[in-house]
């Protein structure tokens, strides 16, 4: 249902606060997604330009997400879905940790021995049939299915080498271990900060 969401009655203020920490820092086109859904009816470049402050931490993005708020409507269900407003409080916190976890994951082709019979794979490798189309697997042939095995284990040992901030890989010569703190600083955002060493 789309309406207006009133900032003054309770606890709305503080939901829309709790969105806009979900949405900070977080990639672009997902982010340009979520505001989509969350007011279906704006114009497509303010919701741009949100997009783009709270993708990139603006100090000013906030004021901006409330203003919006305020003056546009909302689709409520996406409003409380974003918020966690229907949601128990105890699993809102066990999804509060931003740690970046790793995955393995393993693809196997099927038709490595039989590429000669299908259309498809005749002019091309397996390696760029994966680099293509390892998302959306798409042919002309309708009985064609999924060429490839997906094995996916989740490593419970995660990164440490990883910026909190932007997610990219650390250099060796920027981490300091102290204690049971690795310290860096981030050649490509220029954060600074530490994750446990254990």
């Amino acid at each position: 249902m789309i309406s207006k969401i009133l900032l003054d009655e309770i606890p709305n203020r503080d939901l829309a606060k709790r969105i806009v920490l979900r949405l900070l820092g977080q990639g672009l086109p997902e982010v340009m997604y979520v505001l989509q859904m969350l007011f279906p009816n704006s114009p497509a470049m303010r919701i741009r330009s949100m997009a783009e402050d709270l993708s990139a931490n603006h100090d000013n993005a906030e004021g901006e997400f409330l203003g919006l708020i305020e003056s546009d409507e909302a689709e409520t269900d996406v409003f409380e879905g974003l918020s966690s407003a229907n949601i128990d409080p105890e699993l809102i916190m066990a999804r509060s940790s931003h740690d970046p976890s790793k995955f393995n994951l393993t693809l196997t082709c099927l038709r490595t021995p039989f590429k000669e019979f299908f259309d498809e794979c005749k002019e091309i490798t397996c390696e760029k049939c994966i680099e293509g189309r390892i998302t959306d697997f798409q042919t002309k042939d309708k009985q064609s299915k999924n060429p490839w095995l997906i094995k996916i284990d989740r490593v419970e040992q995660r990164r440490l080498d990883i910026c909190k901030n932007c997610g990219q890989i650390l250099k060796k010569g920027k981490i300091n271990l102290q204690n049971e703190r690795l310290l860096y600083k981030c050649d490509y955002c220029g954060h600074t900060g530490w994750t446990k060493a254990k």
